[in-house]
């Protein structure tokens, strides 16, 4: 059935429609056109005396003031302002604890505006129900962003990446716990950068991240948390033949104290690594990782290579050394193990980027010098090495884990199972130790072996980077029972959250800075893990640029969600009946004034 507002739009529209043909063809020029016009006004406006347009009911606003807010901010027509705890004092406004409050006494508001900084952490688990409405404040000038660097074994590079607003020009520096320079970056118009160095004693640490103006002055000192893993020596084997390469990277795998064991066939059935290594499924279920040479790959049979297959599926991690081209087979063999790629058969240079910005950071990444180094050994000035890599074409699934200055794969590795397989393409990477850069071709083993390892089965809850005293922090990947030890040796427990599911999370607020223990009992007795909390005052702008960027999020959900369910009412029809009035009598009085005869 055809709804009435339908029927009468239909029979008013071609009522008007004819007025205004019949006017335009009088050719009465611009009298006959007006004529026309005023007919379709007069159709309108019947229609929407007919049937006002619809308004939301109620209609009121909430002005929600936070962080600061400008001291002049007043409530204007239809608006009712309320003020969160960390908003400023304001002529006027209603102090409320949290938004939620604001809303149940003020059930009446039908939409949001949010002024200042925008909603904390508090205000932002839920939804208002009512669309909202929020322009962020500018970013204010220092760090905006920081992404701090992943847990780090002991030996290996870590990597931190952040931005910076109103900075450009300027350079941001990372700052050891003692205070020595490690990395310094230029900060571009972009404003991001990113910074590096080497992970030492295990523990927990507290670098610094410094950032400097144009003019070289101290705009803001950062701390950036870093845990160092004392991990078990990882458990290696390495298949292939004597060679540079193999005896090179046996050399750093002894000094890094990885336990390796060595299959190096020499021909003739010689086996120079003297390890005895089988591939079987028992020593493959004892070890970690195996590194083994294409060549190497193929002379395996198809039961070899299956047991493989099998054991990487299970967890065992894997890198292939490729040492010459790739061909069809060895493409297929690699593709089994689950890795796929194409090409592989060309070599391109690779683009070495500097160790170090200058001679002191190159100085404390590599740490105190041996007593009988020269000074004058591997220094910043040295030329670097020519190194070529055979060009391999990767898909999405391909995570890179060592790149050139220029972003060309190094290593990648890709998922099978519970284990990862990686592909080393560099040719030749002894050539770095060579040459003098020992501290590149470490960094980039460690990182390549790291990246697919079997991982430890040890107690490692997922606790925020960067916690701060009086907010709250989600504690994942603990069990019932578990509590946290401060550092007054006061005790919390941790209460799982039932929706949280198998992760096992609870919600902690710590009250002060220093490090926190959480405790829990395992199979194996009491398990600890010790995480960093900063002062309050630690991250100010970034903590005010990331408030702004979540409140414009969360409103623009808001608005999408919400507003489509508010209620309605007609609006008032006497100023469209007025309306309908005035254009009808204007028109009634044209009309004559057209018909009437020349003269009167």
């Amino acid at each position: 059935m055809i709804a009435p507002e339908t029927l009468a739009a239909l029979l008013i529209a071609s009522g008007a429609l004819t007025a205004a043909v019949r006017f335009a063809l009088l050719r009465q020029g611009w009298r006959g056109w007006l004529l026309a016009g005023l007919s379709l006004a007069s159709g309108l406006s019947l229609w929407l005396a007919l049937f006002p347009p619809a308004l939301p009911l109620g209609g009121e606003t909430l002005l929600v003031a936070t962080a600061e807010t400008p001291a002049g901010t007043r409530a204007g027509p239809g608006e009712r302002l309320v003020a969160l705890p960390e908003a400023p004092s304001l002529a006027g406004a209603e102090r409320v604890p949290d938004l939620a409050t604001a809303l149940r006494r003020h059930q009446q508001v039908q939409r949001l505006r949010i002024v200042g900084r925008g909603l904390t952490e508090r205000d932002r688990d839920g939804t208002a129900g009512l669309p909202a409405t929020f322009t962020p404040l500018p970013p204010p000038r220092g760090l905006i962003r920081l992404d701090p660097p992943a847990d780090t074994p002991a030996g290996a590079v870590f990597t931190l990446a952040g931005e910076a607003a109103g900075m450009a020009g300027g350079t941001a520096e990372l700052l050891d716990p003692a205070g020595q320079r490690v990395d310094s970056r230029a900060i571009g118009d972009t404003g991001q950068f990113t910074l590096g160095g080497t992970a030492r004693a295990p523990g927990l640490a507290t670098f610094t991240l410094r950032l400097r103006g144009r003019d070289k002055a101290i705009v803001s000192d950062t701390p950036v948390p870093l845990r160092t893993l004392e991990e078990r020596p990882v458990r290696a084997l390495l298949i292939g033949a004597p060679s540079p390469e193999t005896k090179y990277l046996r050399r750093w795998a002894e000094d890094s104290g990885i336990e390796l064991k060595s299959r190096l066939d020499a021909g003739g059935g010689v086996d120079l690594g003297g390890g005895g290594v089988r591939l079987d499924t028992g020593s493959l279920a004892e070890s970690d990782i195996v590194i083994i040479e294409d060549r190497a790959l193929m002379a395996l049979g198809g039961g070899a290579r299956a047991t493989l297959a099998r054991a990487v599926a299970g967890g065992l991690g894997m890198v292939v050394v490729m040492t010459g081209p790739a061909t069809a087979s060895a493409r297929d063999a690699w593709r089994s193990l689950g890795f796929a790629s194409e090409g592989g058969d060309e070599i391109a240079p690779v683009a070495l980027a500097p160790l170090a910005t200058d001679a002191e950071a190159l100085a404390a990444q590599r740490g105190p010098p041996l007593p009988d180094a020269a000074d004058d050994l591997n220094t910043l000035d040295d030329p670097a090495p020519e190194l070529g890599r055979w060009a391999l074409r990767t898909g999405p699934d391909v995570v890179p884990v060592v790149t050139d200055a220029e972003g060309a794969l190094i290593a990648g590795w890709q998922q099978r199972g519970q284990g990862r397989v990686a592909l080393w393409t560099l040719a030749g990477s002894f050539a770095l130790v060579l040459g003098g850069q020992q501290d590149r071709y470490a960094q980039w083993w460690s990182a390549a072996l790291s990246a697919v390892a079997r991982p430890d089965a040890v107690f490692r809850p997922e606790v925020p980077a960067l916690v701060q005293a009086g907010e709250r922090a989600a504690i994942c990947g603990i069990a019932p029972g578990a509590r946290v030890i401060a550092p007054d040796k006061a005790e919390v427990a941790l209460a799982i959250d039932p929706s949280a599911g198998p992760r096992g999370c609870a919600a902690f607020w710590p009250l002060a800075p220093g490090e926190h223990r959480i405790v829990q009992t395992g199979r194996d007795g009491e398990l600890a893990f010790a995480f960093l909390v900063f002062a309050e005052t630690a991250f100010t702008s970034l903590r005010a640029a990331e408030t702004g960027r979540e409140t414009a999020r969360w409103a623009a959900q808001q608005s999408a969600t919400a507003a489509r369910s508010l209620p309605e009412r007609r609006s008032a029809a006497w100023p469209y009946v007025l309306l309908w009035l005035l254009v009808s009598g204007a028109l009634w009085f044209g009309e004559r004034r057209l018909r009437a005869p020349p003269g009167t």
